[in-house]
């Protein structure tokens, strides 16, 4: 049987176009995580920086993200971690 993978939940976005979201799995644990919008831009194609095209360029750009939050090392004591270009 196959184990459910890595689930992100739905981003929530900041005055300074940064987007929160958080990624669970069962056996993975649960983190959270930043993404600057200018890595949004570069890295998942939203045109500009407005809440419409970062929203659709997350959402668009789940496996990437996916790819990403996966290689991160998770912090101990339950930090944020802030994604990056180098990150993609």
């Amino acid at each position: 049987m196959d184990q459910p993978g890595i689930n992100l939940t739905k981003p929530i976005l900041f005055a300074d176009s940064t987007m929160w979201f958080s990624a669970y799995g069962f056996g993975w644990g649960y983190c959270a995580f930043a993404l600057p919008a200018e890595a949004v831009c570069e890295k998942l194609g939203a045109a500009n920086e407005t809440p419409k095209q970062l929203m659709l360029a997350f959402e668009l750009g789940k496996r990437r993200l996916l790819q990403a939050v996966e290689q991160k090392t998770l912090p101990a004591n339950g930090e944020r971690i802030m994604l990056s270009d180098a990150d993609f």
